[in-house]
């Protein structure tokens, strides 16, 4: 009886939260009254005791639920045609504001709007950037003159959806700040005690590691710490969630029965106080929200006692997470951690402590492999041997240490820092070998098949199956199909001999292409670098790399040296160490690309047709390197930045290899001053591909040019409404067409 209620408790609960996770995939949202007519039908179903009838009934409550809010969402998001105007938002900082040097200095910050003063304006809150050198603190009241666009982010394979992690966090659109007047001060108590602390902490070796256990600011982070933690699988660590807030909790329940030990509910009180506490001091992120919630709920059913089974608490911490943030399920967080605690809960006997401890570390790295190689395209074999020794070590002691000297800063600031100084050291020792492990024991990318993907998951069930499965380790068997993807010495393996794939990548304001023949890559350009810490061959270009499972690229190509297209190309030389650096202008450590330098790879040519080795041009751009690439009637070309003077001297002495081009990236992203009448004219590509930002203040692609190349019968497509495009070529011609964006829309875009 108590098995069959807990099992229908978990049933409904998913069936509830897959109806929110399909709303929340839709392109476009269903009509209310849809809806309506579906939860009808299955109420009548449920009347009439039909087969499965509850179980639709949740999927349908979870639809309606979802779309409800989906429609609440849509009227928030900042309408289309206030992009790019000046509005005035009146509201207050939320959150921890991020300071960066760059451009003399840049602050990055959440805004909660009270007002905006604007007609069809509902945004709530929305995501700013304000070049001053004037102080921001949480809590402070401004009037702002802003430049905002909807949530979107740069479509590429394998890169960090920007525009859905603006959404996820309930932010309605971003921007930037041209004026701004302080209208009230703010500095809130968690602003004053994280100023205090990076103060305090200021010469450790690991600060930013403290400060992200202590308070959640992880801002101070560096892109090489992200990649260490992702690489060694540690990055839940620096992450203040589940393990960290119920270390808080139970460390609470312990102070409340030794302090207050004849009172009933003292120490539930001192668990809930600590637990809110931390997660306060976190910032209330949606990971804390989650954890804070299953602490709570766990609290609560140990006071009750027999009121809830561990499954039942599980279903009901899903349900509750689901109904605050129904959008919850589009985060890869959410699903890690309640996989993580399905598993724990599966595999935990409190009879054998510690050899469920040791089990639970390899049963989590095992049911959460298919996971992370899903969200993250990447398995790290480090993964267990170093959170086999890291979790217990932060759990048993840096994290308790941690708290410890927090509460310590409340009595005296020289014991605090005693303790601070003694978790520094302990982060030291792990994070040291870490760092020289990484090198030794480099993680795995991996973009897995369908079949391989679902191998996986198999294995991993029957492997975690109780011992009385038959034959479960069998199992290991259905290792091999990714075991043997993994060991494939082949670049693009579904790439033919005399084919290439010409991806054009979604870099904004820029341009950055990779072109692939079936063992061999060449990266043409690598677009913009904004600033020290971002930059688009780290967002874009060597995320598409990892994703394509490129282990060597063979030539990187920077047309010329603005920043729109050579950016951080020193990125992808610290990548890929063994390439051959060609450039139209000069660059550390290039050979000069010059007309009439061609290679044949596995039957596809490549040709140099500018810049020529006896004329020096007078502009950067038209010293851009034109490249040519041809297998049989398929033509490609790559023209940079030039304008419509070097046009015509191509025209007139390569007239013949241009003819019947099937892709043309458009010259300078398709401004006024290239691609001239004659050369589109004559050029008359199948598909013509205008790299430009999304509503950019350059104005690219310019509307007469787009209606040149549409009078001239050309396909147009733009990486600001398609994403990264990308064409299939045989020697017949273009085989597919494949524009990213399209693949992956939802219904507030």
């Amino acid at each position: 009886m108590l098995r069959d209620c807990i099992s229908t408790m978990v049933s409904r609960t998913i069936s509830i939260a897959t109806g929110m996770g399909v709303v929340a995939l839709l392109p476009v949202l269903p009509p209310l009254q849809l809806i309506v007519l579906a939860l009808l039908i299955s109420v009548l179903s449920v009347l009439r005791r039909l087969p499965f009838s509850l179980t639709a009934l949740c999927f349908c409550c979870g639809l309606a639920y979802g779309s409800v809010f989906g429609h609440l969402l849509v009227q928030k998001i900042l309408p289309e045609a206030l992009e790019g105007k000046t509005l005035t938002l009146q509201g207050q900082i939320d959150g921890l504001p991020e300071f960066s040097a760059h451009r003399g200095g840049t602050w990055r910050f959440n805004f909660r709007v009270d007002r905006c003063l604007a007609e069809s304006c509902a945004v709530e809150r929305v995501r700013l950037s304000y070049r001053s050198d004037k102080p921001l603190e949480t809590g402070q009241h401004w009037q702002l003159k802003v430049r905002l666009k909807r949530p979107r982010s740069y479509a590429n394979p394998g890169g960090f959806d920007y525009g859905r992690w603006l959404v996820v966090s309930g932010l309605h659109a971003s921007g930037y700040v041209r004026d701004g007047e302080l209208l009230k001060g703010g500095a809130g108590g968690r602003a004053r005690i994280v100023q205090h602390l990076r103060v305090q902490l200021e010469g450790l070796s690991r600060q930013p590691l403290l400060l992200a256990l202590a308070v959640g600011d992880r801002g101070r982070l560096s892109d090489a710490d992200w990649e260490v933690l992702r690489q060694s699988g540690l990055s839940h660590l620096v992450a203040i969630s589940g393990l960290h807030i119920g270390i808080a909790a139970g460390l609470g329940l312990l102070c409340g029965r030794l302090l207050l030990p004849l009172t009933r509910h003292g120490p539930l009180i001192c668990a809930l106080l600590a637990a809110a506490g931390y997660a306060w001091l976190a910032g209330f992120s949606l990971p804390t929200q989650r954890a804070l919630i299953m602490v709570v709920l766990g609290l609560l059913a140990l006071q009750l006692g027999r009121g809830l089974n561990r499954w039942q608490l599980w279903s009901l911490a899903m349900l509750v997470v689901l109904l605050l943030q129904p959008l919850a399920t589009l985060s890869p967080g959410f699903w890690l951690s309640f996989s993580a605690v399905a598993v724990l809960l599966a595999i935990f006997d409190r009879r054998r402590t510690w050899h469920s401890l040791f089990r639970a570390q390899w049963a989590l790295l095992l049911g959460l492999a298919p996971l992370t190689l899903a969200f993250f395209d990447m398995l790290s074999p480090l993964s267990l041997p170093v959170n086999l020794v890291a979790v217990p070590v932060f759990s048993l002691l840096l994290i308790p240490l941690t708290l410890l000297a927090l509460c310590l800063e409340l009595i005296s600031t020289a014991a605090a820092s005693y303790v601070w100084r003694l978790a520094n050291a302990g982060i030291e020792a792990v994070m040291s070998v870490v760092e020289w492990l990484i090198p030794v024991v480099p993680a795995w990318h991996y973009v897995p098949q369908v079949l391989t993907w679902l191998c996986l998951c198999v294995a991993a069930i029957l492997l975690l199956a109780p011992r009385g499965v038959p034959a479960r380790y069998l199992a290991l068997f259905l290792f091999l199909p990714l075991v043997g993807a993994l060991s494939l010495r082949e670049e693009n393996p579904d790439i033919a001999p005399g084919h290439v794939r010409v991806s054009v990548l979604d870099v904004g304001q820029g341009l950055a292409a990779v072109i692939a023949t079936r063992n061999r890559v060449l990266v043409y350009d690598v677009g913009p670098r904004y600033s020290k810490s971002f930059d688009l061959a780290d967002a874009a270009v060597l995320p598409y790399l990892r994703y394509r499972r490129v282990n060597r690229v063979d030539t990187l190509l920077i047309s010329h040296n603005d920043n729109d297209h050579a950016g951080a190309y020193q990125r992808v030389l610290e990548a890929y160490p063994q390439l051959h650096l060609l450039s139209g202008e000069v660059l550390p450590g290039s050979s000069a690309c010059r007309e009439g330098m061609q290679w044949r790879w596995e039957g596809v040519r490549f040709s140099l047709l500018h810049p020529h080795p006896n004329l020096e041009e007078t502009s950067s751009n038209n010293r851009s390197c034109v490249l040519l690439v041809q297998t049989g009637r398929s033509k490609v070309l790559l023209p940079g930045d030039i304008d419509s003077a070097v046009e015509q001297r191509l025209l007139a002495s390569h007239l013949d290899a241009l003819t019947d081009l099937s892709v043309l990236l458009a010259p300078h992203h398709g401004s006024k001053t290239s691609s001239s009448e004659r050369f589109v004219q004559q050029l008359r590509p199948e598909w013509v591909v205008f790299s430009a930002g999304y509503k950019h203040h350059f104005g690219h692609p310019a509307e007469e040019v787009v209606e040149r190349y549409r009078q001239a019968g050309s396909r147009i497509r733009a990486t600001a409404d398609s994403g990264a495009i990308r064409f299939e070529l045989s020697p017949r011609g273009v085989e597919k067409v494949t524009e990213h964006r399209s693949n992956r829309r939802f219904y507030w875009q």
